[in-house]
């Protein structure tokens, strides 16, 4: 799934404070949730693409009303769960089957709620990164890079390629642990 809004350049050198610009930016940043809260209930690749063309166009419509102290993406989301509801409800008698509203709550609900475990699994990575030694932060970022994996790391150190994977397994590991140890609240 490619972000269309992706493609607009948000990082100018003069950031873009217009109405315009702060929505693209909360829209661009909050995308990929929008997307997957309506496939979540869509279900369908190509009637999601349809149900978000709809979301984007209410969210800029309603764009006055989001109050900038509270969080767009739960605010979008929301927008998107109600669209993506009707939608099925259409289609449910349309077509003379589908999911009930609760169940489609369910599902909401269940996505929201990893939305937020993934967000704060991902702080707590942050974190557990800064106690990694310079040295284990750079491997990590070079053995995770674009253009970089365990074995161009070994083939340029001229280590073997079991080596790095055996410290790319073990680094991952201490990783493990200490998010699981924070999520535990030790």
């Amino acid at each position: 799934m490619q972000n269309p809004i992706e493609d607009i350049d948000l990082n100018s050198s003069q950031e873009d404070s217009s109405r315009e610009g702060i929505f693209l930016r909360l829209l661009s940043s909050s995308y990929n949730d929008i997307y997957y809260s309506v496939l979540a209930i869509v279900g369908n690749r190509t009637e999601t693409e349809d149900v978000i063309q709809d979301v984007c166009i209410l969210l800029w419509q309603k764009f006055d009303d989001f109050d900038t102290e509270t969080d767009f993406r739960k605010w979008a989301c929301a927008f998107a769960f109600n669209l993506s509801k009707a939608y099925v409800r259409k289609q449910r008698r349309r077509r003379g089957f589908g999911l009930s509203d609760d169940i489609l709550g369910t599902i909401s609900r269940m996505q929201s709620a990893g939305g937020e475990l993934f967000e704060l699994r991902r702080e707590l990575l942050q974190n557990c990164l800064k106690k990694l030694s310079r040295k284990d932060q750079q491997f990590l970022l070079e053995c995770h890079g674009r253009r970089s994996s365990p074995v161009k790391f070994a083939q340029r150190e001229r280590i073997p390629v079991a080596t790095a994977y055996t410290r790319l397994s073990r680094l991952r590991k201490v990783l493990h642990d200490c998010i699981s140890r924070a999520m535990k609240g030790e």
